[in-house]
């Protein structure tokens, strides 16, 4: 059981390597339910410390200033709801975030990283169905091809579906003037397909 417990551990540090997680992050909504319901200050100290790695409950109580013992309540939530994982080693409570639950903040901080360069790029901050059309051709992580019977903006408005049909083609102008979308044109200018540009990858 020793040797599983060093190999978790790795893994887990390993994973915490990419743990410059901004803790907006925790705005996005894992397996559609709502955002981390964060009920305290304490809480989310105690999630952020295990984005970095398995603790003990010792190690986070002590990070929040409670006894042993208030750990598991507190995090018992989060724990029925697949997003912390408990193994008992000698007794002993080890806490660790989920791998889908790692997964998904990787990704979102990924998308952070894109808008923050596409913001730079501007000169300002986006506006909120901007960062829903950003977000968009990150998920597709490829090219939106026209279409004889949908336009790309036509496709992404139905995908995206909250943003009128105006304004999604004035965002897709926008961010292909400014090469946050690389449009690839026939020599008439006619664009072919869309996709994020590989420059802020």
């Amino acid at each position: 059981m020793g040797s599983r417990v060093v190999e978790k551990k790795r893994r887990g540090s390993s994973l915490g390597s990419s743990s410059s997680i901004s803790f907006s992050t925790f705005n996005y909504k894992p397996f559609g339910q709502p955002p981390f319901p964060f009920r305290s200050e304490k809480i989310k100290t105690m999630i952020e410390a295990l984005s970095k790695g398995g603790k003990l409950a010792r190690e986070l109580a002590e990070l929040i200033n409670v006894p042993s013992k208030q750990v598991l309540p507190r995090l018992k939530r989060y724990i029925l709801k697949g997003w912390i994982e408990v193994q008992k080693i000698n007794n002993i409570n080890v806490y660790y975030l989920s791998d889908a639950v790692r997964k998904i903040l990787k990704i979102q901080g990924s998308f952070d990283k894109i808008k923050e360069k596409a913001e730079r790029i501007l000169g300002r901050k986006l506006e909120e169905d901007e960062i829903e059309i950003l977000r968009f051709f990150f998920k597709e992580q490829g090219y939106i091809e026209n279409s004889p019977n949908e336009t790309i903006a036509e496709q992404v408005y139905h995908s995206i579906g909250k943003i009128s049909l105006t304004r999604v083609q004035e965002i897709l102008t926008d961010f292909t003037k400014a090469r946050i979308l690389f449009a690839y044109r026939l020599r008439s200018g006619v664009i072919l397909k869309v996709r994020l540009n590989k420059n802020l990858l």
